[in-house]
């Protein structure tokens, strides 16, 4: 028996699992789950980190004292964000949110063809919050800083090294930033001269399934354990790790990581940079194992995670989710949609009222605005806009997918699973709940089984999760995906 922990940070909550692997099967456990937020100082977004790895420690200390013994730990957060660290190795910096408009900022000074030229260098899509334009930004903002730093590490690297000392870049977290060839998985010298970034800030790059460090004399003490436990390098980015925790048994298949973003793609052995791929704004991010997720990163429940928080502060109530589902499932007929991939919903002071505005522009509703219709509104609009991405990506793989994978806190909706379903044409089937932790864990597998394949760590998990699965009920070219499709041509942007 092994008890393999993973640790699952997001920008809602963040949450330590143990599993329990028996050389064939594994049993899950989530020891804690910790709310995390963006804290806002003088009108910039930060994470605390320091609170977080707080939680990661409480979390295995907890974990300690419910196995005899953790064989390995494994760890993913979200991707883009970074701090920097003095040749001391000290954090110089806390590390900023990419909800920040920084990198936007950046980004738009950058002509459309030289943003063709970095897309074709690394197989990697510009996106305003890409690292390398947050840390172009902050070369601008806090100078004296940036030319001090000596290393910088990403969410998760910070944490591995708060835990063992040992400095390196994983992967797939290193490919959200822009940074990284797809191709080679090395630094890109050209990005690094386009912007001025000094090829050695970055750390030496980590292999899946292999050691990083042994957890510090600290750490243990802090914990209460006296036997050595190993940190291994698993897929970083949480998409990454969810992806490897899909049960698909077939080689190709598409996916839907629906959480606070919404990444939908299919997972491939090479990237694909041309023109095609450029124009349906598909990007070559670095998965599991040296595979290639490709993908586009899109908006996701944070939309919906706004709407209830405003809904709570307008009703001076707490609202459950289920009570949200029953509101959004009520209401079935004369629906507006919105473009949930718009700039305009990225973090606006009020998301309800940016989207009833966008109604009231569009000419789809009349009436003030109501909770019921907002709610139904971002399942319907979601659901579009998986199944177009869905189509956009079997045009560019040149393959054509007989269902969809979904894994994340939106697989928990089932009126947006089935919508999706709908929409896409194609059946939808449900991972695990808590699919990020889970790919950490078997990630840690291949670490005591070097032999195993992919296909065999999704094996391990596929008998034991859920059959439940959603069938397309209705044609996929419904009134409502047609009106979808309707505000795309009208020149909106996407």
């Amino acid at each position: 028996m092994k008890n393999i922990v993973g640790f699952d940070c997001g920008n809602s909550s963040f949450r330590i699992t143990i599993g329990r692997y028996d050389g064939k099967r594994i049993n899950t456990q989530v020891v804690e789950q910790i709310p995390n937020q963006m804290i806002q100082i003088n009108g910039d977004y930060y994470w605390d980190i320091l609170n977080i790895y707080k939680g990661l420690v409480d979390g295995l200390k907890k974990a300690a004292n419910l196995v005899d013994k953790i064989d390995s730990i494994g760890l993913s957060t979200w991707g883009i964000d970074f701090a920097m660290f003095s040749k001391e190795k000290v954090m110089i910096n806390n590390p900023y949110s990419y909800r920040n408009t920084f990198g936007n900022e950046v980004l738009n000074a950058i002509p459309e063809s030289e943003q063709n030229e970095m897309f074709l260098e690394t197989g990697i899509l510009c996106d305003k919050i890409n690292s390398v334009f947050m840390l172009k930004a902050l070369q601008n903002k806090i100078g004296s800083i940036t030319k001090a730093a000596d290393k910088l590490l990403m969410i998760p690297d910070i944490l591995n090294f708060f835990l063992t000392g040992k400095m390196i870049n994983e992967p797939s977290e290193l490919s959200t930033s822009q940074m990284m060839d797809s191709r080679t998985k090395e630094i890109s010298s050209f990005m690094c001269d386009k912007f001025g970034i000094k090829k050695d800030l970055f750390c030496s790059i980590g292999h899946h399934g292999e050691l990083i460090g042994l957890l510090s004399k600290e750490v243990k003490d802090e914990i209460g354990v006296d036997y050595d436990i190993p940190v291994i390098c698993v897929p970083s980015h949480d998409t990454a790790a969810a992806v490897l925790a899909i049960p698909a048994k077939e080689d190709s298949f598409a996916f839907i990581s629906s959480g606070t973003w919404s990444l939908i793609g299919t997972e491939i052995e090479k990237p694909i940079v041309n023109e095609e791929t450029r124009r349906a704004k598909l990007t070559n991010e670095v998965g599991a194992f040296d595979k290639i997720t490709l993908l586009k990163n899109g908006a996701g429940m944070f939309i919906i995670q706004r709407l209830k928080t405003e809904c709570e502060q307008e009703l001076g109530r707490e609202v459950s989710w289920k009570e949200i589902d029953e509101m959004a499932a009520s209401k079935a007929d004369d629906v507006p949609v919105f473009l949930v991939q718009d700039s305009k919903y990225f973090n606006p002071l009020s998301m309800s009222d940016e989207i009833w505005n966008y109604f009231k522009q569009t000419e789809q509703v009349t009436t003030e605005k109501d909770w019921v219709t907002l709610f139904r509104s971002f399942d319907e609009s979601m659901a579009c806009s998986y199944a177009e991405t869905i189509r956009e990506i079997e045009k560019v793989t040149k393959k054509s997918f007989d269902s969809i994978y979904m894994v994340g806190g939106g697989s928990r909706n089932s009126l947006l699973c089935q919508l999706s379903a709908n929409y896409s044409g194609k059946n939808l089937f449900l991972g695990g709940k808590e699919s990020t932790s889970l790919g950490t864990i078997l990630a840690q597998i291949k670490y005591f089984e070097k032999e195993k394949t992919i296909l065999e760590l999704r094996n391990i998990i596929s008998t034991e999760l859920s059959e439940k699965h959603y069938e397309c009920e209705i044609s996929a070219n419904s009134e409502v995906l047609d009106r979808y499709k309707k505000l795309i041509t009208k020149g909106e942007k996407v």
